[in-house]
This record gives C-alpha cells, structure tokens and sequence, in this order.
C-alpha cells in the first residue's frame, strides 16, 4: 500500500508538472524590429504591404524558438489608419521567425504631419511587444490604391522641409524628387 501512495504522488508530482513546462512566449527573450525603415520609429507602410517589413522572433522562458503558432500586429489609432481587412499576422517558422507585411494606408487632411500610433504584438494570447511609431504611407486617404487622388497629397508637400512630414519618405527632412521616387514605386498599388 506504501509503494502504491509514493508511486500516486509521483505521478501526480508529473501531472501538476507539465503545465509548468509548457512552452509560452517569454518577453523578454522576443524581439520585434521594423525592417526597412529609415529610423527606429517611423515606418512606411503601403496598402498592398510592400514597404517597410516587422520581424518578429518568439522565444519560450528556456530561449527555445516557439514554431508554427500565429503572431498578430494590432495598431490603436483606428481613426488615422486602414489596416487591410484581412489583418496583419503570421505563423513563425521553426526558428521562431516570421516576418510581416504591413498593409497599410492613412487618413490625412491638408496639413496633416505623419500619423502616430501604438501597436502591439501578440502571440499564443501573450503580448510579447509594444510601442509607438510614426506612420507614412503612399495610399493618404485610405481608398485603398495609390492613385491620382495621393499623388495631389503628395504635390501639396512638395519641398517642404521640416520634421514628421508626412511625404518624406526617406526621412531626410525635405519633400523631394527622392521621395518622389519612392511614391512612384508604390503607384497604383492596391490593398483590400
């Protein structure tokens, strides 16, 4: 009767165990970078989501990568931003890794400097990052193609200089022909 008592506790010991072992994101151990943008916090983000890129790496509490679960990005200003409708997520590959287009275009008025916003990552119902940026995007008013509409936003920057405009897609402090250059590459792009 002993040995049966020690060998039902042992068992128990392993069953109360193994939740304790799961694998979970650890926050500490997850990275979250914004790839392409011209600095830490601006991105530029276009409605068909071939602009700036996110990478995301999740890691579990013993550093192992967490394969094949979803990785959803949420953005707070849902007033300013269109975020195609099919949402932004991804299944990270066996490195933990997965990298994120952003479908995106802005709302913005006449004079409207670049959208700001907070964004959190998520994974398996654990934020693992979280912060503010600023937003630019090619598609000004949400339509969602990058079309005769966004480029007479873009005229209206034209060679203006300054900080957080929203046309300076380069970051350099000017709307010039370089920014041109770079909305040109995103004309007639199209988001759902």
């Amino acid at each position: 009767m002993t040995r049966l008592v020690c060998v039902g506790i042992m068992v128990a010991a392993v069953l109360f165990a193994i939740p304790a072992f799961a694998s979970v994101p650890f926050r500490d151990l997850c990275s979250c970078s914004f790839y392409g943008a011209p600095v830490a916090d601006v991105i530029r983000v276009c409605p068909q989501g071939d602009f700036d890129k996110m990478d995301v790496t999740v890691m579990d509490q013993f550093n192992l990568p967490i394969a094949g679960q979803t990785v959803t990005v949420t953005f707070g200003n849902t007033t300013e931003l269109c975020v195609s409708s099919s949402g932004i997520s991804g299944i990270t590959d066996s490195n933990g890794y997965v990298r994120l287009d952003l479908p995106i275009g802005t709302i913005s008025t006449i004079d409207t400097p670049r959208i700001s916003s907070t964004y959190s990552v998520s994974c398996m119902g654990y934020t693992i990052c979280d912060g503010t940026v600023s937003v630019m995007s090619p598609d000004y008013n949400c339509s969602p193609t990058v079309d005769a509409l966004d480029f007479s936003f873009f005229a209206l920057d034209w060679l203006k200089s300054g900080a957080s405009l929203r046309s300076d897609f380069n970051n350099d402090g000017t709307v010039d022909a370089l920014d041109f250059s770079i909305f040109a590459l995103h004309w007639l792009h199209s988001g759902s």
